[in-house]
């Protein structure tokens, strides 16, 4: 990694070196051998002393940027496995609602519309345990990334539970009450795809920042 502040430094102990000579020969000019070599002893003693100091500065400053290199990388790891705990909630949801959820072989649960020990469950709560891992590197941002973990979440469960619903009560198909459950549940769809999107939004707005 190129220094930013070398080129300062050079020109600075480049301009000091100039000064210093040009002042040393002008004392030369006069005759004075003994003060010229005082000087030039201290000239030489300044120049090592700033040289010690530049050096030292920029190692803390090196120090500090790898220090943020790191926190950042590791920010956009933690940012990345977030994303792909988001991913496999999708598939599993989309796999669930609309693959095998009416196939054979549903546990007593998933019949009920409950989501317990379901690979959807699984998928939302490995989801909730990277937001709180998120959570904790963005000390500023409370609670922010697991709540919208957990909404995810709720809406899963009231779809789990409409779904059921519309399941073993076809007989309102014809009825007003029949269109209002078909209306809620298609609200919660729209709903999860919303908070879908804007969770994926959002992580891909803090990634940028981090990059």
């Amino acid at each position: 990694m190129k220094n930013p502040y070398a080129l300062g430094f050079w020109c600075a102990l480049v301009a000091l070196v100039l000064l210093s000579a040009t002042y040393f020969y002008g004392i030369m000019l006069a005759h004075q051998i003994d003060t010229a070599m005082i000087f030039l002893d201290s000239a030489v003693a300044l120049i090592a002393v700033m040289a010690i100091v530049v050096v030292a500065w920029t190692s803390i400053q090196l120090q500090r940027v790898k220090k943020r290199q790191l926190e950042r990388g590791r920010m956009l790891v933690l940012i990345w496995d977030t994303k792909v705990a988001l991913r496999r909630v999708e598939t599993v949801f989309d796999r669930y609602f609309w693959g095998s959820y009416w196939q054979p072989g549903r546990t007593f649960a998933e019949v009920m519309g409950e989501l317990t020990g379901t690979p959807l469950e699984k998928s939302l709560e490995a989801l909730k345990k990277q937001c709180l891992e998120l959570d904790k590197q963005i000390a500023d941002d409370g609670w922010h990334w697991l709540n919208n973990a957990r909404e995810l979440s709720d809406v899963a469960t009231a779809m789990a539970r409409e779904r059921y619903q519309l399941d073993f009560c076809d007989v309102r198909a014809d009825t007003t009450g029949g269109a209002v459950i078909d209306r809620d549940f298609e609200v919660l769809v729209y709903t999860w795809t919303a908070r879908l999107k804007s969770f994926d939004h959002q992580l891909d707005e803090i990634e940028v920042q981090y990059s």
